[in-house]
């Protein structure tokens, strides 16, 4: 009896027991993970895209195995994986927010995965983040840059625009005028943070003056219009090339080296020019005498780099001719803090003939920029149908690299340009563009003939085949090619016959001489016939 009371005893204990681990196993599992979710922006003025972002830790010392996001309404799941312990994954995920999500304030979503004891149900975690309907707000930041602000008579002036939609809402029918050079920019839509450019190249005769007006209307309807401040360019009459420049010093970063350059390309000399310090005061130097075609003079100059400062010299003097030298350098900015190195990437595509009457061919004209402080690497263009456009080996900053491509169209269908690359930190990025609808209507432009690739950087290609100067010398190449051919086969077939002779005689001369070894033929003097010969005399007769 006492064995059978000790051992009913143990075995309540061992249950006992085996109750604690599992409470502690189902307490263990229901904090098994720790999950972030916030969506952004989380405020929109109404149904559209937002972005979800969920940190999901795992906060055990065991593998949760088989997660699962799911959303709400079980209609999108999708399988994580497995987080071991104390691993943590972030997820990025785009979602179409709902006006029912709009009218509840929040988007729910939730995340499983399965217990840590065989047989008992999944795990649920509901978790939902916080999302507001506000007012439209446009916005826009408009900018404008010269190349320089005075150019010689006949110099080109080159002007970028660049439009940034800085609002909550969507840009539409956007126009820039300006009176220099009669420009005229357009840009259909610009949808919320995107940002567009127009470049404009004017070569002047005379003074001339940029005022640049934005035009734009937003989705209630609205027009509005932006104006930037005129801002003049002056036409000098001199001939004085002036390269200014301002760079940290490679032998000390605290110290800021200016460099100016001056080449007369005139026809006239200039003497006793003089470069004064314009921001600073002071003398950089003088007595600088620049004859006609003369070696270009260079003037150099330290200065300490405390912060960030201003650099700009002016240049006095004048010409033989009696002509006043009175110029100054662009204004030039740096900092002994290093720029944070950034790629910017904008691609633009557009269609010559978008609108055709009948299936034919259709060029597409693409400029890429880069708006950032260093080069991007590793570039490809591309169709999302139709593959690879070019590949680039950088894209620099500055000017817009230009191509073209051009595609046969059957029917009616839209085009989508995209471009990869790698930026300053290594990672890949892909801009793309919005469609671009081709159409066949009977009213249409007549498509394009067939003959240009377009597929080279500032400028097109002409396919082989056409009346190009590259295909003759092609054809002249191809046929000195064919023409040494025959002549090598000519003189190999030479060869070969004198070979073939030279081996038969050798052949006949060894059985000649075979023969006259072995005495298997001898010569044999014949008689003459019998009636011809002639009766021995008696004293022959012997």
């Amino acid at each position: 009896m006492v064995c059978l009371r000790l051992f009913r005893r143990l075995a309540a204990l061992v249950g006992a027991l085996a109750l604690l681990c599992a409470l502690g196993a189902a307490a263990e599992t229901a904090t098994s993970l720790r999950i972030d979710f916030s969506v952004q922006p989380g405020v929109i003025i109404g149904p559209g895209d937002v972005t979800m972002t969920f940190v999901i830790t795992n906060e055990t010392d065991h593998a949760v195995r088989n997660i699962t996001l799911s959303s709400s309404d079980g209609l999108l799941s999708e399988p994580i994986g497995q987080l071991a312990p104390g691993e943590s994954q972030t997820l990025s995920r785009p979602h179409s927010v709902t006006q029912e999500e709009l009218d509840a304030g929040r988007i729910a979503y939730t995340v499983s995965h399965n217990p840590a004891i065989a047989g008992d149900d999944r795990v649920v975690y509901p978790v939902s983040a916080a999302i507001s309907q506000g007012d439209a707000q446009p916005g826009v930041d408009f900018t404008r840059r010269l190349s320089s602000d005075s150019v010689t008579r006949g110099g080109l002036v080159t002007v970028t625009y660049k439009i940034s939609n800085t609002g909550n809402v969507a840009l539409n029918a956007l126009r820039i005028r300006d009176i220099l050079g009669d420009f005229t920019g357009r840009q259909e839509r610009l949808g919320v943070g995107e940002s567009k450019t127009f470049i404009s190249r004017v070569t002047l005769a005379e003074a001339a003056v940029s005022e640049p007006v934005l035009e734009y209307v937003t989705p209630s309807g609205e027009s509005f219009t932006r104006s930037l401040d005129a801002m003049p360019i002056d036409v000098v009459s001199s001939a004085l090339d002036i390269s200014f420049s301002v760079g940290r010093s490679v032998f000390d970063q605290d110290t800021a080296d200016a460099s100016l350059i001056l080449t007369n390309r005139g026809g006239v000399d200039y003497t006793g020019i003089t470069v004064l310090d314009d921001v600073y005061g002071g003398v950089i130097a003088d007595a600088i005498s620049l004859p006609s075609g003369g070696s270009p003079a260079e003037i150099a100059h330290a200065y300490p780099l405390r912060g960030e400062a201003e650099y700009r010299w002016r240049i006095t003097g004048a010409s033989t001719a009696g002509e006043a030298l009175d110029l100054r350098t662009d204004t030039l900015t740096l900092s002994n803090v290093p720029d944070e190195a950034n790629v910017s990437i904008t691609l633009d595509a557009a269609a010559r003939t978008p609108r055709i009457n009948r299936a034919g061919q259709v060029t597409f004209d693409f400029a890429i920029s880069n708006d950032g402080t260093v080069m991007a690497r590793d570039a490809l263009l591309y169709e999302v149908n139709r593959g690879e456009i070019r590949r680039l080996a950088v894209i620099p900053t500055g000017e817009p690299m230009r191509c073209s491509a051009s595609y046969s169209v059957e029917s009616s269908e839209p085009f989508i340009f995209c471009l990869s690359y790698t930026d300053a930190q290594d990672h890949q990025r892909t801009v793309t563009t919005t469609p671009i609808d081709i159409t066949i209507a009977p009213d249409g432009a007549s498509p394009e003939r067939p003959g240009s690739d377009g597929l080279g950087l500032e400028g097109d290609s002409v396919k082989p085949g056409g009346n190009s100067a590259t295909f003759i010398v092609l054809l002249i190449i191809a046929g000195a090619a064919l023409t040494v051919m025959i002549t090598i086969m000519a003189v190999a077939s030479v060869r070969a016959r004198r070979e073939r002779s030279k081996r038969i005689a050798a052949e006949k001369q060894r059985v000649k001489e075979e023969m006259g070894r072995t005495g298997s033929i001898d010569a044999v003097k014949t008689s003459p016939k019998r009636r011809n010969r002639k009766k021995p005399s008696p004293g022959e007769a012997k």
